[in-house]
C-alpha cells in the first residue's frame, strides 16, 4: 500500500483490506498525513464491502493465473488454503499420505502430489510398510515420511519427483498423525507445514487438523473443494494398492497350493505370467521354460490346472521341492 500510494495523489477516506495489515496504525497515520485527513484501514466482514473485496481477490486470482499457467480457480483455491493454514505464500507442491491396511495386514501407504492445484500422477509413490505389525497407522505414517526424507536427500540434485520437497504436507487424519509426523520433520532439519485432514462420520472433509485442534474450511469454499480433492484422491489411490496386495497375495496363496510351488517360485510365476489364467492356458514346455521353473515343477502346476490323469491335489510321484 505505501508503494502504491507514494505515486498517487489521491488517497480515499476508507480502504478495504482482505485481512489484517502488520502495523495498521501506523499505515493508517502514514496514510492520514498524505490526504491530509483521517483514513480508515477496514476489513469488512459482510455485505457490499466484503463483496469488493472478493471480487479484487478474484481479479488478482485471475491475474496471476495469466503467468503461472493455472486457472482461475485454481490460484483462488492455492490461494486462500495458504491464508486459512497461515503459510507465507500459496502451495505450489501438496504432497498428501494415506494408510491403508486391513484388520492391521497389507499395510501400504499411498502418497499423490498436486502442483500448482492439478494432480500430477507422474510424481505419485507407493509404500509398502516394511517396520510396523499390525494396525498402527501412526508408526506405519511415520516409517513413510522418515523413507520419503531418505529419497530426497538421495535424489535432491535433480530437482523433481522424489528430488524436491513440497511446501506443504497433508495427512489423512487427525491431530495423531500430525503430533506423529512433524518430530520427523523437525529432527531431520525440515520446516514443511503438515496438516491432518479429518473426515466426518460420513467420510467427507470436515476440517483441517493441526497440533493445537482443527481449522473449520467450509467457509473458503474454494479452499474447503480443493482439500476435498486431494483427501478423496490420496485415499483412491492408497486402498486401490491395498487391493492390489491383496489380490496378489490371494493368487500367490492358490499358487503355493500345488506341490512344488513356494512363496517365491509363486511370485515369480505370476510375475512372468501376470495372471494365473495365462499360467493356467500355458503348455508344459512354456512352464518349463518360464524364470525359476524346474521341469518337476511345471509338470506339477501343469497337471494342477490340467489333471493329465492323476489327481491334481497330490504330486503324482514328482519330486517337489521348496520353491
Amino acid at each position: 500500500m505505501q508503494q502504491y500510494y507514494t505515486i498517487r495523489d489521491r488517497v480515499p477516506p476508507r480502504v478495504l483490506l482482505d485481512g489484517a495489515a502488520a502495523d495498521a496504525e501506523v499505515l493508517e497515520e502514514w496514510l492520514s498525513r498524505r490526504a491530509g485527513r483521517k483514513v480508515s484501514l477496514v476489513v469488512p466482514q459482510r455485505g457490499e464491502q466484503a463483496q469488493l473485496v472478493e471480487m479484487c481477490r478474484s481479479n488478482a486470482a485471475e491475474q496471476l493465473a495469466q503467468s503461472t499457467g493455472r486457472t482461475g480457480r485454481e490460484a483462488s483455491a492455492l490461494d486462500a488454503l495458504g491464508r486459512l493454514l497461515g503459510l507465507p505464500q500459496p502451495p505450489q507442491v501438496i504432497e498428501s499420505y494415506d494408510i491403508s491396511n486391513l484388520a492391521g495386514g497389507e499395510n501400504v501407504a499411498g502418497m499423490v502430489v498436486f502442483e500448482n492445484g492439478r494432480p500430477l500422477k507422474s510424481a505419485y509413490r507407493r509404500f509398502k510398510i516394511r517396520t510396523v505389525e499390525g494396525q498402527d497407522d501412526y508408526g506405519s505414517m511415520r516409517e513413510v515420511i522418515r523413507r520419503r526424507l531418505d529419497e530426497y536427500e538421495a535424489h535432491k540434485g535433480e530437482g523433481e519427483g522424489f528430488g524436491r520437497l513440497p511446501d506443504l504436507i497433508l495427512l489423512d487424519g487427525g491431530r495423531g498423525h500430525v503430533a506423529a509426523v512433524r518430530p520427523i520433520l523437525a529432527e531431520a532439519g525440515y520446516s514443511i507445514p503438515v496438516f491432518g485432514m479429518v473426515k466426518d462420520d460420513k467420510h467427507r472433509t470436515r476440517a483441517i487438523a493441526e497440533d493445537g485442534g482443527e481449522i473449520s474450511i467450509h467457509s473458503a469454499r474454494s479452499a474447503f473443494t480443493l482439500v476435498s480433492t486431494i483427501q478423496d484422491e490420496v485415499h483412491r489411490f492408497a486402498i486401490g494398492y491395498h487391493r492390489q496386495m491383496r489380490k496378489k497375495n490371494t493368487l500367490s496363496t492358490t499358487l503355493t497350493s500345488i506341490p512344488g510351488i513356494g512363496q517365491t517360485r509363486a511370485k515369480t510365476l505370476l510375475r512372468h505370467f501376470k495372471t494365473i489364467a495365462a499360467i493356467r492356458a500355458a503348455d508344459l514346455e512354456e512352464l518349463e521354460a518360464a524364470p525359476g521353473m524346474t521341469k518337476p515343477a511345471a509338470r506339477s502346476v501343469y497337471q494342477y490346472f490340467h489333471g493329465g490323469g492323476e489327481d491334481k491335489n497330490t504330486s503324482g510321484g514328482v519330486d517337489t521341492p521348496a520353491g
